[in-house]
């Protein structure tokens, strides 16, 4: 099975007249509402539309859009999907495409871009978060990194779930961002496998589950859609592999800017303010690459690190 990535995208040169075509097409819209901004989502396929509602059915609503999205397969004969958003840029991925599942997640790459990288007073990278006392944690990691199964790691030791996304940070604070889950199979094997105490039956629902869980809401997972209220950015955890233990070293300021910037910050204009603000980010908080244990583990070793307990440089696996 080919992977398809984001990063495969590439711009597309769409004139009005096609970009009217194709928005003809995309009969099967969603509308989602982020931070005070309405969104709808078009695509010519019914089956990513309701895959990508399904991503987005917490932030549902019938208000009318400021920002359009598009997922449309190209009418020149390559069948190639092509990507654009009104306003914004255009984006072809290279190959036919036909699944239902990649089209959403291409689409949903190009509306955050669209969003994320525009919107006013909201900075933004690839991370879960969670929070931890009066402050918060983010855990960053590329696509099957292990993000998602640290940061429910974490909820089941009682550190509430931000996003397993997106770190959302506006006005300083870090804000909930609850798009569903995706829990892969070796994820859940790995979270079913630790008996944490007093986890409010969340490994009960983990376990309960055959196969990789999809679009699975916070309630699914955590059995509540209360969210944490926003609280300051206080450590940012790249993850950077797997080991028999989870251990964390302390990054240097220049080396947090770069793992940030590789993270996708989004929010202020490339170039210097968005180093600027990934500068500012590391200069309130402090930054650890993040070897993994066994989640329970690593998310003990999260919560010990962020808490400026004595210093817990590794926690064995059991």
């Amino acid at each position: 099975m080919r992977l398809v990535t984001a990063s495969e995208l590439m711009n597309a040169d769409l004139d009005v007249v096609a970009r009217r075509r194709l928005a003809d097409r995309a009969h099967h819209g969603v509308r989602v509402r982020w931070f005070g901004c309405t969104i709808e989502a078009r695509f010519d396929q019914s089956e990513a539309a309701q895959l990508f509602y399904q991503r987005y059915r917490a932030f549902a609503t019938d208000g009318e859009p400021a920002l359009r999205s598009y997922a449309v397969q190209s009418d020149d004969g390559s069948g190639d999907p092509l990507f654009f958003c009104e306003p914004g840029k255009a984006y072809r991925y290279p190959a036919p495409l036909r699944g239902g599942q990649v089209i959403a997640f291409l689409a949903d790459a190009v509306v955050h871009h669209a969003f994320f990288d525009v919107h006013p007073g909201i900075v933004s990278f690839h991370a879960a978060a969670v929070k931890i006392g009066s402050v918060a944690a983010a855990i960053s990691a590329t696509s099957t990194g292990g993000k998602s199964t640290t940061a429910i790691a974490c909820a089941r030791r009682g550190m509430a779930l931000y996003t397993d996304e997106r770190c959302v940070i506006k006005d300083g604070l870090v804000h909930a961002f609850p798009r569903a889950v995706n829990i892969r199979c070796g994820g859940l094997e790995l979270l079913s496998s630790d008996d944490v105490p007093d986890d409010h039956v969340i490994g009960d629902r983990l376990r309960a589950q055959a196969n990789e869980w999809n679009s699975a809401s916070f309630a699914d997972v955590l059995g509540t859609s209360e969210l944490p209220e926003p609280a300051p950015l206080d450590a940012v955890f790249f993850i950077i592999g797997r080991g028999r233990t989870a251990q964390v070293e302390a990054l240097a300021r220049q080396d947090a800017i770069v793992q940030l910037l590789h993270a996708g910050l989004c929010g202020p204009r490339p170039g210097l303010d968005r180093v600027a603000a990934a500068a500012s980010l590391c200069g309130a908080g402090r930054a650890y690459n993040l070897v993994l244990g066994a989640p329970d583990d690593t998310a003990l070793l999260v919560a010990a690190t962020t808490r400026r307990a004595p210093p817990l440089i590794a926690v064995k696996s059991a």
